[in-house]
């Protein structure tokens, strides 16, 4: 296993988890300058979480454990960010349950069909799309965005129950013995949502002047 972090793509994973203490020690300081500092960390981190894939399938590298461990670090990622927007933004405890209840749930699956079946399932669009909406909610949270909050809250929790009943569904297809169902992203829908992401990061980037600037 340790072969296997040392590895570039699982390196890039890592860097996830490890960069959250840094984003933290900004978000406690609280001033403009710091939440500037925190905001562009994420953005690192988000950078990274498509490049960690990137490089794993550039580099010939993928395998059952970077297709465990990505997912994992984003968990981590995201749980310990929920935490230090509960201290230091006023981040909903039960938002931040529901969060963290999914991912428990997801994970535990996860170990399940590891240990019964030997199989680990890949992250699927629904989940990919859930990731997305709390990263946004992280962000705009850490600037106090109160549009974006609003809006990314909805999204999480749609995102959070339409995530659980497709893993449901596919945990209960491989307990049966069936093969995990295979999600293909169209080139239409990845049009529309890499749009809308733009326009958000677009006015998002706009209340952050705002926010620093006045």
């Amino acid at each position: 296993m340790l072969k296997e972090i040392r590895q570039i793509p699982n390196l890039i994973s890592l860097f996830r988890v490890l960069i959250t203490p840094v984003i933290g020690y900004y978000l406690y300081l609280d001033n403009p300058q710091a939440t500037l500092v925190a905001v562009i960390l994420m953005f690192i981190a988000g950078i990274s979480d498509a490049l960690d894939g990137y490089a794993a399938r550039k580099m010939n590298l993928v395998s059952d454990f970077g297709v465990a461990f990505d997912p994992v670090c984003d968990k981590v990622f995201a749980l310990i960010m929920l935490g230090f927007l509960i201290l230091f933004r006023e981040f909903p405890l039960w938002l931040a349950a529901l969060i963290l209840g999914r991912d428990l749930l997801i994970l535990f699956a996860g170990w399940t069909l590891l240990k019964g079946h030997k199989i680990v399932v890949p992250s699927n669009l629904t989940g990919k799309y859930t990731f997305a909406a709390i990263a946004l909610l992280l962000g705009s949270s850490t600037i106090r965005f109160q549009f974006g909050i609003e809006t990314t809250t909805y999204l999480t929790i749609i995102f959070t129950i339409l995530s659980l009943l497709v893993y449901y569904r596919v945990f209960l297809k491989v307990k049966k013995g069936q093969p995990a169902p295979s999600f293909q992203d169209s080139k239409t829908y990845m049009l529309i949502r890499t749009g809308l992401v733009v326009l958000y990061v677009a006015y998002f980037a706009y209340k952050l002047s705002i926010f620093l600037f006045g």
